[in-house]
């Protein structure tokens, strides 16, 4: 007997926030909306994550074809990640959100967790890694398939005075 899961090929929506109409507008309209947003060229990595840090982030390719889709996954990559092994550390990510009011993983802005769970280890203490999250089903659901760039926000929830960035970059995986 099949049970029908009715939640597993739902999708969360995007807000609707007026001022994500207005900012679209801006961009459109060839107004720069980066002179509030660093781009991730004009931020110096690596960088402490101690606070919600937004940065402006370039893509690779915009108005893809389905088939281009379908053969290449436009991925995330948070590059750099330092951090101490026996800490416990957190951040969320996020794609073209909004200020207020804070998101939360069942937005649609949301596209993943960053999570490190302490251990002892006979190695260092520190710890380097990166972090890929595939975004093309995230950039479609927000609409943002046309946009030169998207805006990526890491937001610390614990353990943020051990975390350092060391870069954020869009790429296209097959």
């Amino acid at each position: 007997m099949e049970v029908d899961i009715p939640w597993l090929k739902s999708r969360p929506k995007p807000r609707q926030i007026l001022k994500k109409v207005v900012n679209k507008l801006k961009h459109k309209s060839g107004v720069a909306n980066a002179a509030e947003i660093p781009s991730s060229s004009s931020i110096v990595f690596p960088i402490k994550l101690d606070s919600t840090l937004r940065v402006d982030v370039p893509r690779p390719r915009k108005s893809r074809s389905k088939k281009e889709k379908e053969d290449e996954e436009e991925v995330l990559v948070i590059k750099g990640i330092e951090l101490e092994r026996d800490k416990f550390v957190k951040f969320d990510i996020f794609i073209n959100d909004e200020d207020d009011p804070v998101s939360r993983p069942d937005n649609t802005e949301f596209a993943g967790s960053f999570v490190n769970v302490p251990h002892q280890h006979s190695h260092g203490k520190k710890k380097n890694t990166i972090l890929r999250i595939g975004i093309s089903e995230l950039l479609e659901d927000l609409e943002a398939e046309d946009d030169d760039s998207v805006v990526v926000t890491l937001v610390p929830r614990y353990g943020a005075d051990v975390i350092t960035i060391g870069g954020i970059e869009i790429e296209l995986a097959s």
